[in-house]
């Protein structure tokens, strides 16, 4: 049953906005990061991603990942299309509507596949990789959520929490560089960033966008939420500042990007 509380619910929606603007902040990152010739190519499969992840997130995403459970692996279609999904139904956490947890969890399978768009930049065509996001989310994300997180799998204990783990560790470190290995060299060597200022945005939305990443995780507002927040900031602070000294040391000046 739905026992609706507003703060948490107005705070989860605030959240999944902020973590939606991730996405378009990766598209500035990266879209600056490469040459002038690629920047649109490599924008667009981060925006892309909203819109088409969306889709099958609608269709069967949110289903394979939270409803019901074959073999401990993936989830069923009871709730494809949002099936079953009404206003007043309760979300694992009780005091939010189910609606906004699954807008929630979008937002985080919209911006996974976009991180791997980065290894792609003059190595695919547009449409190799929109069958890359559609294959990928469809049999490594949406298993992979459903053995992590979703309360109807059977996997639990060390098991859970060493897929956890695996996911967490090696997924934002590994996932650009395994697919680089498939598809090869880049078939024309970008000179360089273009815009070092499009980074900077990109890096700035991204770093707004982790406060509710991180703290909309805990899916209530209470002292761990506050704890999630302050940490987003010292932690990224802490990495920043070393980064600079470790660049203003090596480079003889401050830089704001190592190229």
């Amino acid at each position: 049953m739905l026992h609706l509380d507003t703060g948490n619910t107005g705070f989860m929606i605030l959240c999944t906005s902020l973590v939606m603007l991730m996405t378009p902040g990766l598209a500035f990152f990266y879209g600056g990061l490469v040459g002038r010739k690629n920047v649109l190519a490599i924008m667009i499969q981060s925006f892309v991603s909203m819109g088409w992840t969306t889709v099958i997130w609608y269709a069967y995403g949110y289903s394979l990942c939270f409803s019901g459970d074959w073999h401990g692996v993936v989830g069923n279609l009871h709730n494809a299309f949002l099936r079953g999904i009404a206003l007043n139904t309760p979300s694992p956490n009780d005091t939010i509507p189910a609606l906004v947890f699954i807008a929630y969890q979008m937002m985080f399978a919209i911006i996974t596949p976009a991180l791997i768009s980065g290894a792609f930049t003059n190595r695919v065509t547009f449409k190799a990789y929109m069958l890359f996001l559609t294959g990928w989310l469809t049999f490594v994300y949406f298993p992979f959520v459903h053995m992590v997180w979703a309360e109807d799998s059977c996997n639990n204990g060390a098991l859970k929490i060493s897929l956890a783990g695996l996911w967490c560790t090696t997924s934002p470190e590994w996932r650009p560089w395994r697919p680089s290995c498939y598809v090869g060299k880049r078939r024309v060597l970008d000179r360089g960033p273009h815009s070092i200022p499009l980074v900077a945005l990109g890096t700035g939305l991204l770093w707004f966008g982790w406060y509710g990443f991180n703290a909309g995780s805990e899916m209530r507002v209470d002292s761990v939420t506050a704890v999630a927040f302050l940490n987003t900031d010292v932690a990224a602070s802490f990495a920043a500042i070393a980064w600079l000294m470790v660049s203003w040391l090596n480079e003889k000046k401050p830089k704001f990007l190592d190229c």
